[in-house]
Protein backbone atom coordinates (compact mmCIF):
# COMPACT_ATOMS: atom_id res chain seq x y z
CA UNK A 1 0.00 0.00 0.00
CA UNK A 2 1.29 3.27 -0.83
CA UNK A 3 1.98 6.20 1.09
CA UNK A 4 -0.71 9.04 1.21
CA UNK A 5 -0.22 11.81 -0.77
CA UNK A 6 -0.52 15.12 1.15
CA UNK A 7 -1.58 18.35 -0.30
CA UNK A 8 0.77 21.30 0.50
CA UNK A 9 -1.09 23.56 2.97
CA UNK A 10 -2.17 26.61 1.64
CA UNK A 11 -0.67 29.42 4.13
CA UNK A 12 2.64 29.28 5.45
CA UNK A 13 3.64 29.31 9.51
CA UNK A 14 4.65 32.68 8.36
CA UNK A 15 1.10 33.42 7.53
CA UNK A 16 -0.14 31.86 10.14
CA UNK A 17 2.21 33.80 12.52
CA UNK A 18 1.12 37.24 10.96
CA UNK A 19 -2.62 36.66 11.86
CA UNK A 20 -2.08 35.58 15.57
CA UNK A 21 0.59 38.60 15.92
CA UNK A 22 -2.15 41.28 14.45
CA UNK A 23 -4.85 39.51 16.70
CA UNK A 24 -4.10 37.19 19.19
CA UNK A 25 -7.27 37.16 20.84
CA UNK A 26 -8.88 34.88 17.98
CA UNK A 27 -6.61 32.53 18.04
CA UNK A 28 -4.71 32.15 21.55
CA UNK A 29 -6.76 34.27 24.06
CA UNK A 30 -3.53 36.20 25.37
CA UNK A 31 -0.82 36.84 23.88
CA UNK A 32 1.33 34.20 25.88
CA UNK A 33 4.35 32.49 24.45
CA UNK A 34 3.14 29.63 26.07
CA UNK A 35 0.03 29.92 24.19
CA UNK A 36 1.31 30.25 21.13
CA UNK A 37 3.91 27.37 21.09
CA UNK A 38 0.87 25.17 22.12
CA UNK A 39 -1.13 26.74 18.68
CA UNK A 40 1.92 25.90 16.74
CA UNK A 41 2.23 22.52 18.06
CA UNK A 42 -1.43 21.96 17.45
CA UNK A 43 -1.45 23.52 14.03
CA UNK A 44 1.38 21.55 13.32
CA UNK A 45 0.08 18.14 14.22
CA UNK A 46 -3.96 19.21 12.23
CA UNK A 47 -1.86 19.54 9.34
CA UNK A 48 -0.59 16.12 9.14
CA UNK A 49 -4.21 14.65 10.06
CA UNK A 50 -6.18 16.55 7.63
CA UNK A 51 -3.84 14.93 4.89
CA UNK A 52 -1.66 18.25 4.26
CA UNK A 53 1.97 19.02 4.90
CA UNK A 54 3.44 22.45 5.58
CA UNK A 55 4.29 24.98 2.51
CA UNK A 56 7.64 25.29 2.01
CA UNK A 57 8.75 28.45 3.15
CA UNK A 58 12.20 30.72 3.33
CA UNK A 59 13.75 30.80 5.41
CA UNK A 60 12.56 27.29 6.95
CA UNK A 61 10.82 28.04 10.25
CA UNK A 62 12.71 24.64 11.92
CA UNK A 63 16.15 26.66 11.55
CA UNK A 64 14.68 29.16 13.79
CA UNK A 65 15.63 26.53 16.42
CA UNK A 66 19.53 27.16 16.09
CA UNK A 67 19.10 30.58 15.17
CA UNK A 68 17.76 31.57 18.75
CA UNK A 69 20.41 29.25 20.64
CA UNK A 70 22.85 31.50 18.70
CA UNK A 71 21.22 34.42 18.76
CA UNK A 72 20.69 34.21 22.87
CA UNK A 73 24.20 32.50 23.48
CA UNK A 74 23.02 29.12 23.67
CA UNK A 75 25.63 26.38 23.32
CA UNK A 76 22.70 24.06 21.62
CA UNK A 77 19.15 24.53 20.30
CA UNK A 78 17.48 21.03 22.21
CA UNK A 79 15.92 22.98 24.27
CA UNK A 80 14.02 24.64 21.65
CA UNK A 81 12.97 27.90 20.58
CA UNK A 82 10.36 28.40 23.28
CA UNK A 83 12.45 27.48 26.46
CA UNK A 84 15.24 29.80 25.16
CA UNK A 85 13.11 33.01 24.89
CA UNK A 86 11.19 32.21 27.83
CA UNK A 87 14.07 31.87 30.39
CA UNK A 88 15.25 35.37 29.08
CA UNK A 89 11.52 37.00 29.66
CA UNK A 90 10.19 38.28 32.97
CA UNK A 91 6.42 37.37 31.88
CA UNK A 92 4.78 35.38 29.05
CA UNK A 93 3.58 38.66 27.48
CA UNK A 94 7.44 40.08 27.17
CA UNK A 95 7.90 36.41 25.71
CA UNK A 96 5.54 36.62 23.28
CA UNK A 97 6.92 40.36 22.62
CA UNK A 98 9.95 39.13 22.29
CA UNK A 99 9.24 35.83 20.32
CA UNK A 100 7.81 38.50 17.35
CA UNK A 101 10.82 40.64 17.73
CA UNK A 102 13.52 37.54 17.18
CA UNK A 103 11.12 36.33 14.34
CA UNK A 104 11.70 39.68 12.40
CA UNK A 105 15.30 39.43 12.62
CA UNK A 106 15.73 35.68 12.07
CA UNK A 107 13.64 36.30 8.78
CA UNK A 108 15.60 39.60 8.12
CA UNK A 109 18.90 37.99 8.42
CA UNK A 110 17.71 35.65 5.28
CA UNK A 111 16.63 38.06 3.21
CA UNK A 112 13.09 37.52 3.88
CA UNK A 113 10.54 40.30 4.23
CA UNK A 114 9.52 39.60 7.94
CA UNK A 115 6.36 41.93 7.31
CA UNK A 116 4.22 39.95 5.31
Amino acid sequence: MAAPQLKEAEESIYDLLAHIRRRPGLYIGDPELTRLQSFIIGYECGLGRGGLMPRHEEPEFHGFHDWIARRLGYYESTSGWYKMIRERCVSEREAFDRFYELLDEFRAARGEDASS
